[in-house]
């Protein structure tokens, strides 16, 4: 168990950068990134008398109230679980965590259980010390305090800001580009047209008011033209519906009409945007922009909307792989579709098939639900088969074995350096000649080299911390439900997302557009579960 900074190895300590909202606005990221830097080398180089190498600095460049948002510390809280690394050094504690009390606990229990240090220039935290972990605590409360004052401000400034008419926005829409407004002396911004690409916006108007296209047809003429969206390869119907309902488009700034929400997902906390349901909430002024359509022909699109807006009798999930399963070729989703065939009788029969959504440009064919839900069943009794094996053989403690052999080989390559010490002191008191010295020493660096060769490969092997008698349960009421026509598409939807995070289709067979063929055996599904 550590105690002391300076019995940690530089090897064994990493440094971790990121911006917060109390740096400097003035300063950029990098620059913000940098200071700290120099001040967290600098200290380094006092204590340990070298800088951290730079294989083993993180930089956090995005920005993100929660760990999931973080890609960079969720990669380091991984490092810590291999017991890799011994000590995080930070320019104050506040910048490991500022998101909710879950992300501070996880923070917390991260850092205790594995036995790491935090280390900031005026203090150095052991989390397994009882008032090192309340100091620490306090310190993330009060980050925490500060980040939902400093929100409180900020959307004080958005609010009044919309107000005036200007853009808040971090992307300028299709058309339009972000400019500072040149006649207020604030920070504000606006938007300036983008001629070519307002023209590509009017034509989306005139096909869809005026020709009477859908948005699919519209998406395949722009494709067809050369006319590509910014961040895409090809249109999508979802965004060309979302920008034939933007106001932005007549000179109007709408605010607020989505909310950000967070809401739990099998047991994670994920952000989510929905319409606010209540129009009194929105606001909606004119803007200081300049618009590209008219109100008429904004006002003819918007009433075919509501024309043509099929509104579901129910809301009840009818796909038990909605929200899990993609087109491997493209990434789309697949939707669950009901198509019906005229017997020689007169009489319908129906076949439900599961289609890639982007069948304009992908052409992947599509599936019978069949022959899916089969193939998935059959990856649900395999998964089971799987974790009765490794129950049976580890009892589910391979993950800790392992983890006790990790640690058994820190400590084996911490008592040989300590003997090199040892071996040193010796020779400079004379007890060993310089020969001797030689000798003892390169084979003390032959045993390290071979401990650290076997602690890598032990720790590149590590198996998952898998509770296999839960993951028994669980997908075992899966495949019962699955297997039961009396079980509802949402719990069988909801059982599954316990089981299976994404599933993945794919078809080397190519459809002709918009009628995807089913294959019913030529197809492969790659299944990510979760463990």
């Amino acid at each position: 168990m550590l105690y002391d900074i300076k019995s940690v190895d530089l090897e064994n300590i990493i440094i971790y950068l990121r911006k917060s909202r109390s740096d400097d606005p003035s300063m950029s990221v990098e620059e913000v990134l940098a200071s700290h830097e120099r001040q967290l080398q600098e200290y380094s180089k006092t204590m340990f008398g070298e800088k951290i190498p730079e294989e083993h600095i993180f930089r956090e460049v995005v920005s993100g109230e929660t760990i999931a948002d973080r890609p960079v510390m969720k990669e380091i809280m991984k490092l810590l679980e291999t017991g890799m690394v011994k000590a995080v050094l930070v320019i104050e504690p506040q910048r490991l965590s500022r998101g909710d009390l879950e992300d501070c606990g996880r923070i917390v229990n991260t850092f205790r259980y594995t036995n790491t240090l935090i280390v900031t220039p005026p203090k150095t935290y052991n989390l397994s010390d009882e008032y090192d972990r309340k100091f620490f605590e306090m310190e993330l409360t009060r980050g925490n305090d500060y980040l939902e004052y400093t929100k409180k401000i900020l959307n004080r400034g958005r609010y009044a800001s919309v107000k005036q008419g200007n853009f808040i926005g971090s992307i300028a829409p299709y058309g339009y580009k972000k400019v500072k407004n040149v006649s207020s002396h604030s920070k504000s911004y606006t938007l300036e047209i983008i001629p070519e690409e307002a023209d590509a916006v009017k034509m989306m108007y005139h096909l869809y008011v005026d020709e009477g296209f859908g948005f699919a047809r519209i998406a395949r003429q722009l494709d067809e033209l050369g006319i590509k969206p910014r961040h895409a390869s090809h249109w999508s119907s979802s965004a060309l519906k979302d920008m034939i309902e933007n106001p932005v488009y007549i000179g109007k700034i709408r605010w607020n009409w989505r909310k950000t929400e967070k809401i739990m997902v099998d047991g994670q906390i994920v952000k989510t945007r929905p319409k606010t349901k209540d129009p009194s909430q929105w606001i909606y002024v004119d803007g200081k922009h300049e618009p590209i359509i008219d109100e008429e022909t904004y006002n003819k699109a918007i009433g075919k909307r509501r024309i043509n807006v099929s509104v579901r009798k129910s809301k009840e999930i009818v796909n038990p792989f909605a929200g899990l399963l993609f087109c491997g070729k493209c990434g789309k989703a697949m939707s669950y579709k009901r198509t019906y065939n005229r017997k020689k009788d007169g009489s319908k029969a129906y076949c439900l098939s599961m289609l890639c959504n982007d069948q304009a440009v992908c052409k992947t064919k599509s599936v019978k639900y069949d022959a899916l839900e089969d193939r998935v069943i059959q990856v649900l009794k395999d998964s089971i088969a799987d974790f009765e094996l490794k129950l049976e053989n580890d009892d589910g403690n391979a993950h800790k074995i392992q983890m006790d052999l990790i640690q058994d080989l820190q400590n084996t390559i911490t008592n040989l350096k300590q003997k090199d010490a040892r071996q040193k002191d010796a020779y400079e008191d004379g007890i060993y000649t310089k020969q001797e010295y030689a000798v003892r020493n390169a084979k003390v660096q032959e045993e390290i080299a071979e401990v650290k060769k076997a602690l890598a490969n032990a720790q590149n092997t590590l198996p998952p911390s898998v509770d296999y008698n839960e993951k028994i349960i669980k997908f075992t009421d899966c495949l019962n439900a699955f297997q039961s026509p009396d079980v509802s598409p949402r719990e069988k939807n909801n059982l599954l997302k316990a089981c299976v995070s994404k599933i993945l289709y794919y078809n080397d067979g190519v459809s002709k557009v918009g009628i995807g063929r089913h294959i019913e055996n030529k197809f492969n599904i790659e299944v990510t579960l979760r463990l």
